[in-house]
């Protein structure tokens, strides 16, 4: 004889073919399964109350905890349901307590579990791939920011909506549409919503792509036998890294694990600043406001491997070779502490400018202020009349071999 089961609330939620249901969408005895003990559970109505399930079994003893603490989150996710099907059944697939797959979204989740969501068959030109409903409940610590983000950034448009709002007597899909039509709602459309507003990284804000430099393999905290290859968003406020895998894909995390466990105070004699006037530590966080030895070790160009006991070079003696017009040191010759390698560096190692690490030999001193202040890379020398004839090219430095070549010509901006 089958016998209702005792649960201490009632329950909300049940699987049918292996996916979520809610009691509004299930027949007056067809069967469901519960989530918690596995049990048979039927959907049924009382007055005074709202539709739910109730367990059935051969077992009078039995207990489930399926209702408990979340039921007021679990009723206010079955009329969202309701109120999904009613809006968008014929067109989408609605599902709750539903992954949706973020993996190609460069965040440290692969996945996020929507309470709710419609999932078009079609594309929607406003909504998007589908439309996820996040019911917000008092003990609910979800970061709306960075889910959000994540959502429209896979293509899904998102909408939170408070527990007690949905458990309005009032509560229809014109609740849920209002939250898009507000200048102040809570809801953000594939159409009019765009992913970077909803992310603190500048790089990704204004030029659509994390700034990712590589973290050199040589400051691994394991040594030579077990390195991970990983880059890291050198944009401020941003601490994003992504791993390389083997296959050629990548892994986000915003944990630091896999990073130097060196302190900042370890790169004061290896980095080559244009003024010393701040203390170090200051100086590296006006630069970068987290992760700071990473980001530096990822994009200043006079941090190489040494055979010193840091494992990089730590620039000591210094020697001006050209200055400005305010006799201040414009180019600096700079010797390793520990080995035979010297720096030549101009600007002090201005951002945008290059500096030269020069092993073992010194300098040619017929490498002019021209050629120190040049940025080689960024010239092909098109801009010129190619019949002129020049001693060099005042964008890059190139000096000419003879009288009779040509800017066009040359291309060499190397030297020997």
């Amino acid at each position: 004889m089958l016998i209702e089961i005792f649960c201490g609330d009632m329950p909300f939620r049940g699987r049918r073919d292996g996916r979520p249901v809610v009691p509004a969408i299930i027949d007056d005895g067809e069967a469901v399964t519960c989530p918690v003990c596995c049990g048979t559970m039927y959907p049924r109505s009382a007055p005074g109350k709202s539709r739910h399930f109730y367990h059935v079994s051969d077992d009078a003893g039995q207990r489930c905890s399926n209702g408990g603490e979340s039921e007021t989150h679990e009723r206010a996710v079955a009329r969202v349901e309701v109120a999904l099907h009613q809006q968008f059944g014929e067109n989408a697939r609605i599902e709750t307590e539903v992954d949706v797959d973020v993996s190609e979204v460069p965040t440290p989740v692969t996945e996020r579990r929507a309470d709710a969501l419609a999932t078009f068959d079609d594309w929607n030109p406003y909504f998007g791939e589908g439309l996820a409903v996040e019911v917000q409940h008092s003990h609910e610590d979800k970061d709306i920011h960075q889910v959000t983000h994540d959502y429209l950034a896979a293509g899904y448009s998102v909408v939170w909506i408070r527990a007690p709002t949905v458990l309005l007597n009032s509560f229809n899909y014109d609740t849920i549409g209002a939250e898009f039509e507000q200048d102040d709602g809570s809801g953000y459309a594939q159409r009019a919503s765009k992913s970077s507003r909803f992310t603190n990284c500048q790089a990704l804000l204004y030029d659509g792509e994390h700034a990712w430099e590589r973290v050199p393999p040589y400051a691994h905290p394991r040594g030579q036998d077990d390195l991970i290859t990983y880059d890291i968003c050198t944009a401020q406020g941003c601490e994003l890294r992504r791993i390389h895998e083997p296959d050629g894909s990548y892994t986000y995390t915003a944990s630091d694990e896999h990073g130097p466990d060196f302190p900042l105070k370890a790169l004061k004699n290896t980095i080559v600043r244009e003024s010393d006037r701040d203390p170090f530590w200051k100086w590296a966080g006006s630069q970068y406001h987290s992760a700071q030895v990473e980001k530096l070790l990822a994009t200043r160009p006079e941090i190489e491997r040494c055979r010193g006991p840091k494992g990089f070079h730590e620039w000591g003696r210094r020697e001006t070779l050209w200055t400005n017009h305010s006799d201040q040191p414009l180019i600096e010759l700079r010797e390793c502490m520990y080995c035979p390698v010297r720096l030549v560096t101009n600007h002090r190692g201005r951002s945008g400018h290059s500096t030269f690490c020069l092993y073992g030999r010194e300098p040619d001193l017929d490498w002019d202020d021209v050629y120190f202040q040049a940025s080689p890379p960024e010239c092909d020398h098109d801009l010129y009349d190619e019949d002129a004839i020049e001693d060099y090219c005042p964008k890059c430095g190139a000096t000419m071999e003879t009288p009779e070549t040509t800017l066009r010509d040359h291309t060499s901006w190397i030297p020997p």
